[in-house]
Formats: structure tokens, sequence, C-alpha cells
């Protein structure tokens, strides 16, 4: 077994998602955990650029992350890593608690991307309603209180 393969199957065979991301957000890679979290497969993700908002990842206060401060761009921008806890929108429509680890990703001392590295967060530390709020505020405008697109 060549080296890369090897590393394909730890990679694939991990219970954390891991998707990878090149200098303008694009998913080049995206893992069977990442697929069994979201419910996307890679075949609908790769390819795609992360801030075409399929997973809207939001914060602890329900504000889109694309808009409000993507740590992803950010670790990209600044090459430092990063820690945070998020929501991601679920491919059936529902939220789940994510801790995602970013770290940049470099060749030859130059960023070339960054990779994200996320697990399910035990929702015992919301409140129990926490992630329903979250859900309407996102999918909802505030102020028509329309479902928003």
């Amino acid at each position: 077994m060549e080296i890369n393969d090897l590393y394909l199957t730890i990679i694939n065979n991990m219970t954390d998602g891991v998707y990878l991301v090149d200098l303008e957000r694009r998913i080049l890679f995206w893992n069977k955990a990442a697929e069994t979290i979201t419910g996307y497969c890679a075949d609908e993700i790769v390819g795609r650029q992360c801030q075409d908002n399929l997973l809207n990842h939001i914060d602890e206060e329900g504000r889109p992350l694309c808009i409000t401060g993507c740590p992803l761009f950010s670790a990209i921008i600044d090459g430092k890593q990063r820690r945070e806890h998020v929501f991601v929108r679920h491919k059936d429509g529902y939220r789940i608690p994510i801790l995602v680890n970013i770290f940049p990703l470099k060749k030859d001392g130059e960023i070339i991307g960054a990779i994200e590295i996320f697990s399910q967060n035990s929702p015992t530390i919301y409140e129990d309603n926490l992630v329903e709020h979250l859900s309407e505020i996102a999918m909802h405008d505030t102020l028509t209180k329309l479902p928003n697109r």
C-alpha cells in the first residue's frame, strides 16, 4: 500500500469530519465522517465553495459565519489555528452542534488552503431549545418572519 493510500484510508475511517479547501474556499476533499455527520455525500460537496452555504454555518448567537466572520477564511488570511463551537445545517434541514478545529494548510511555507476537522458537539452543554431556536433564527427573516431562501 502506498503512503498516500494509507493516509486516505486513515482519514476516511476517522469519526471526525474532515474537509479541505483551497484559497478560494473551494472544497477539495470531504471524508466519510463528514458525509455521516452532515448527510451530504462527497459528490454533492466537493467542487463547491464553502460560501455557497450548503452547510449554512452559524455561531451560537445564530449569526451566519460567512457574513459575520468565517473562521476558515480567517485561518487562510492570518495563518492561525482556530477552535469554534458552531452549528451546521444537516441535509435534512435540522441543525447540528459541532466543534470545529481549523488550521491553515501550508506548502513550502506558503498557505495554500485550510483544513477543518469537526465533530458533533454534545447537545447537553446547550439549553434544551437552543438548537431549535437557532434553526428558527437562521431559517426565517427576523423582520418578515418569512422563510429565507
